[in-house]
């Protein structure tokens, strides 16, 4: 080590990291963010700001003025802190609020909440129709100054508990929760059930008529499903019915997803406990096709598979060619759908369509398939504990390659890979409350794939 690192790694001893960047950007940088022989700061220049920094740009507005060196060291801290996994749940509620912008600006606006995004650090993101721009808009907790009931004027003093509270009226909660009990059965069900009508190719590959009512009867008649139901008011099940069922009609699946929800079901030496889903799904498929031709060799191909150890579920060339024009097929559905929901005046319905939208984002839907994927390969190369962060920016930086900058800047653009995370843990048979992920003691987050569940 030279006598300048030497010195560096004395003085980041002395005075801690933190302080040291400090210094280190005051000596280097001048007033304006230009080093000293005039050249423009590396940080100035660049103006790729990472996705999931936008929930933090307000967090310090009412805070006192801070110089630009400081400014950088605690946003550079809250990039490396902030987590990207996060907890969805749906939310109807209009409400009265005093926003701040990005800029500063200060503005009272109606909203009409349709979707909140909860991060373990304290920080909730709400997703709402916006009155004052008539489309949907994001909402940071940092930046809500003030909130009162639009209806009542009631001031409202813990907004995260009402929204929770509003949540547990709403039926697209319980049917977003039995869509995710089975989110690798459905997309191998859909894909095996449509095998038989020749329809081979992405744009095909959805269920309709007979086929889609018989696997809506079968996920809405699970145990889990069905003890979802019972907590909701009779007239509100059929409501979660029709959810569920539009849902399962406009799935279209990928080869990815196929290879990515089969790789997590698959029969190997780790997975005893899901031999019973296993069954489950070939005993469905194969009464679901009673009467088709087709029927011997699909479910031939469904047992091969599932059961065979030597299935294996990386990509060659040829599939990552049919992955892009697969993928870019899903970001024109997409596209059709924003159209959809934006074309409609009735907020019921505009919250239908959104919610359908969102279920559908490309974004959320990659990074299921990635980080079943990574997780997969994980436990076959006997990898079962993992830093949490680092697992989940190398997801993050495996979807963000298939999308451009302007994508990936966007306001909602971690807010769905988050989203889609925590559902591919679910799907993986993590569970928060078996400790699937914690904090040591050093305060480093951690999963832990040994404590996987089959429910």
């Amino acid at each position: 080590m030279g006598l300048r690192a030497s010195a560096r790694q004395l003085l980041k001893r002395v005075i801690g990291e933190s302080s040291y960047e400090t210094l280190r950007h005051a000596l280097r940088d001048g007033p304006d963010g230009v080093l000293k022989r005039g050249r423009q700061s590396p940080r100035t220049l660049s103006s790729r700001v990472p996705p999931f920094l936008e929930r933090f740009k307000g967090s310090t507005a009412d805070l006192p003025r801070v110089s630009a060196t400081q400014r950088k060291t605690t946003e550079s801290e809250a990039v490396k802190n902030s987590p990207i996994c996060c907890n969805k749940f749906l939310a109807t509620d209009t409400l009265q609020i005093n926003y701040l912008s990005k800029t500063g600006e200060s503005s009272s606006r109606m909203i009409r909440t349709e979707e909140v995004y909860e991060y373990d650090d304290e920080v909730f993101v709400v997703r709402a129709w916006c009155s004052l721009r008539k489309d949907y808009r994001t909402f940071v907790s940092s930046r809500i100054q003030s909130c009162w009931d639009a209806f009542s004027q009631e001031p409202i003093g813990d907004l995260l508990g009402r929204l929770k509270k509003a949540s547990s009226l709403d039926p697209g909660n319980v049917a977003h929760e039995v869509l995710t009990h089975c989110s690798l059965e459905i997309p191998i069900a859909i894909n095996s059930l449509m095998k038989s009508s020749g329809h081979k190719s992405y744009d095909k590959r959805f269920v309709q008529g007979a086929k889609k009512r018989a696997l809506v009867r079968w996920v809405l008649g699970k145990p889990r499903a069905l003890s979802l139901l019972q907590t909701l008011p009779l007239e509100q099940r059929g409501d979660v019915e029709e959810i569920v069922e539009r849902a399962i009609g406009d799935t279209k699946v990928t080869t990815s997803t196929y290879h990515s929800c089969v790789g997590a079901l698959q029969k190997t030496r780790y997975t005893p406990y899901l031999e019973f889903r296993r069954e489950e799904l070939i005993l469905f498929i194969a009464e679901a096709m009673v009467g088709d031709p087709a029927k011997d060799s699909v479910v031939n191909a469904l047992k091969q598979d599932l059961l065979d150890p030597s299935f294996r579920i990386k990509p060659g060339l040829d599939d990552l060619e049919e992955f892009h024009k697969e993928f870019n097929k899903l970001k024109k559905d997409s596209d059709k759908a924003k159209k959809k929901y934006k074309c409609k005046n009735k907020p019921k319905t505009v919250s239908s369509n959104y919610r359908l939208y969102e279920r559908g984002q490309p974004v959320r839907v990659l990074a299921i398939d990635e980080a079943l994927r990574q997780l997969k390969v994980c436990v076959e190369s006997e990898r079962f504990l993992l830093g949490k962060a680092e697992f989940e920016q190398r997801v993050m930086d495996a979807v963000s390659a298939e999308f451009t900058t302007k994508d990936v800047e966007g306001e909602m653009f971690s807010k769905r890979l988050g989203e889609g995370l925590s559902t591919a843990y679910c799907a993986f048979g993590l569970r928060k409350y078996n400790s699937s992920w914690f904090t040591d003691s050093y305060g480093k987050e951690w999963l832990d794939l040994n404590t996987r569940s089959s429910s």
